[in-house]
């Protein structure tokens, strides 16, 4: 099989997990690192003519198989996980959506069963995180004031930093155009997972 190359997995990792509106040009271009719509339109034929994608009658693109390198450990992958303050109830899947190949430099292959990737939205963790970055999580016991964790607050998962003042809890966002919102004894808040890596270019196979 062919290799692909950086551009072409993260075309065909972003049509894979997008939602069914349809997106331009433009509009992967931005999703995926892409400055120009002819760019983009040029890895997608070169993708059609690979047999990774194919043309709906709807103008969509459907993914038909999935990239997959040798020497990966496979994560499993469940929905969005909100970077910003507003969104639909993320995370909700029951059953992974999927098995997204990783290298196994960034993960403790003892411990695979506790790691899991989901996808960021939103822009309040940038410039670390992106909207639509694969981000690898952890599911452990405890963190440090420095991670960045994936915390539930009244059912709705959020990337986010948590700093106490004295009995105040609060989730922080990298970005300074959002503001830090205050935990309170009425938010239903639990679990906290680790965020571990995020996954661009050829740190996932997509």
């Amino acid at each position: 099989m062919k290799r692909l190359d950086t551009q072409q997995k993260k075309i065909l990792a972003f049509l894979e997990f997008a939602t069914d509106e349809t997106y331009t040009l433009m509009d992967i271009g931005e999703g995926v690192g892409i400055d120009h719509p002819q760019k983009v339109q040029n890895k997608i034929n070169q993708l059609e003519n690979a047999g990774y994608l194919a043309r709906t009658s709807s103008g969509m693109y459907r993914v038909l198989k999935h990239y997959e390198e040798g020497n990966q450990l496979c994560i499993p992958f469940f929905g969005f996980a909100q970077c910003g303050h507003a969104g639909r109830t993320i995370l909700e899947d029951e059953y992974p959506r999927k098995q997204i190949p990783v290298s196994p430099c960034h993960i403790d292959a003892q411990d695979i069963a506790n790691y899991f990737i989901t996808k960021a939205k939103g822009d309040s963790m940038e410039p670390f995180i992106h909207s639509w970055d694969l981000v690898l999580i952890k599911i452990q016991s405890g963190y440090q004031a420095e991670d960045m964790v994936l915390i539930v607050q009244n059912q709705q998962p959020k990337i986010k930093r948590i700093k106490a003042v004295g009995e105040q809890r609060f989730l922080l966002s990298l970005n300074k155009e959002h503001k830090d919102l205050e935990l309170t004894p009425f938010d239903e808040t639990h679990i906290v997972w680790v965020v571990k890596r995020v996954l661009r270019e050829e740190e996932a196979a997509a």
